[in-house]
This record gives C-alpha cells, sequence and structure tokens, in this order.
C-alpha cells in the first residue's frame, strides 16, 4: 500500500483518538519526570518502575484503544486498561526480546568504537577511525531494528508469542526494509516542526528533571498520530 495512503488512513482515524492518547503521552512524561524528583534508595525503585511499569502499560493501552477504533468500535478506556494489563508481560518480553536481537550482535562493538572515540575526541587524538567503527557497527542493529519493526503491534493485530511476533515480523519486513525504514520521515518531519515552534515559545522555559524540553513535548504531542499510525502499518505492511 502506498505511504500517501497510510497517512490518509491516518488522518481519518486520528480525531477521537488523538486527546484520550495525548493523555496517555502526559502520563508517560511524568513518569520520565519523576525519577528525578526523588533522592536516595527511593531513586532507583521509581527509574526501574517507569521502564518496567509505566513505559509498557502506557504503550498497551495506547494499542489497544488505536485497536478498538480500527475495529469500528466505541473507545472503552476500561476495557483498554485491562488488556493492556493483561498484555504487559509479552509486551514486555516482546520488547525486551527485540531490542537483545537487534543490539546483541554488534552492540559490544559499538560501545568499544565509541570508548575509543571518546578517548581519541577529548584526547586530541586521531578519532576519525573509531567514528567510522561507530558508524559500522551500528548499521546491523538499524538493519535488524527495522526488520523487527512490527513485533509489539502484532501482539494486538495477531495475538502471538513474543518469539512468534519476531518471526511474524521478520516475515512482514521482507522486501520492504527501505519502506518500512521511511514510514514515519514525514511524522519526524512534524515532531521537527512543533519543536522548534515550542523554542521559540518557550524559550528559556526549563522544566525540573527535563532537559529540552521544547523537543520532549514536541514528542509527546505528536506521539498520538505515531501509535495510530504504527497500527495503521502493522495492519497492512
Amino acid at each position: 500500500m502506498a505511504l500517501l495512503t497510510r497517512y490518509r488512513r491516518l488522518a481519518q482515524g486520528i480525531g477521537p483518538l488523538y486527546l484520550p492518547l495525548l493523555a496517555l503521552q502526559l502520563v508517560a512524561l511524568g513518569g520520565s519526570i519523576l525519577p528525578g524528583l526523588v533522592a536516595g534508595p527511593l531513586q532507583g525503585v521509581v527509574s526501574a518502575l517507569v521502564p518496567l511499569g509505566i513505559d509498557p502499560l502506557v504503550t498497551g493501552m495506547s494499542l489497544a484503544l488505536v485497536h478498538q477504533a480500527r475495529r469500528g468500535q466505541s473507545l472503552a478506556g476500561r476495557e483498554a486498561w485491562g488488556q493492556a494489563v493483561r498484555i504487559w508481560p509479552r509486551l514486555v518480553a516482546t520488547s525486551a526480546l527485540t531490542v537483545l536481537a537487534a543490539v546483541a550482535p554488534t552492540g559490544w562493538l559499538f560501545y568499544l568504537a565509541y570508548h575509543a572515540f571518546e578517548q581519541a575526541f577529548l584526547g586530541g587524538g586521531n578519532f576519525i577511525l573509531p567514528f567510522v567503527g561507530m558508524i559500522l557497527a551500528a548499521l546491523p542493529g538499524i538493519y535488524l531494528g527495522v526488520r523487527l519493526f512490527y513485533t509489539v503491534p502484532l501482539l494486538f493485530t495477531e495475538p502471538q508469542p513474543p518469539l512468534s511476533a519476531l518471526k511474524r515480523s521478520w516475515q512482514l519486513t521482507r522486501g520492504r526494509w527501505w519502506q518500512t525504514a521511511t514510514a514515519f520521515l514525514p511524522l519526524g518531519g512534524l515532531v521537527l516542526l512543533v519543536g522548534l515552534l515550542l523554542g521559540w515559545l518557550l524559550s528559556g522555559l526549563s522544566i525540573p528533571g527535563l532537559a529540552y524540553p521544547q523537543w520532549v513535548l514536541a514528542l509527546r504531542l505528536v506521539g498520538p498520530l505515531g501509535w495510530t499510525f504504527y497500527l495503521v502499518l502493522a495492519e497492512d505492511p
């Protein structure tokens, strides 16, 4: 399906979804700020709670609401929350396996190259070779990340165990790597425009625990479109 057609579907379906998804984005934003507002042992607990609890539940509920809308159902927050809680273990496992599969092959090489680049750059040495090494080490992870792009939304469109979701995403992206990799570029451009506008409007504003607030807020404002488009793509790659 042409990319333009997919964005038309996004435009047609985002109306009733935007505000509920934006509210969830604000919950996620609060979760990302929270660790910086506490100190001591509690900070470690909160820092673990966000990626293991708040983020997957927000992701699950967001995709559940989009899935309801895509099936022509009325939005039901309680049902979406229940689905997010039920799917939470599979979502965490699927996300972890996806990241591991993408990073494990050459992630350690990237770390070594980055360490060498940092030392050379700060020490005034020749940093070109380690910089090239960083790029080469990152390429396999980028390729694998795109091939495994659909693992999470497949939990809603084609419910299945985590390993099966990885295999299914690999099948769906076969021969469609560039199409998948570039699908979100228009939304990325929108984030850039919104971020620049917010940077002008919020000049000088500081939010505790939040670096570069204009870009974080831009991502959250465009986030509802991203979650909806994610499922649009997964339904018909």
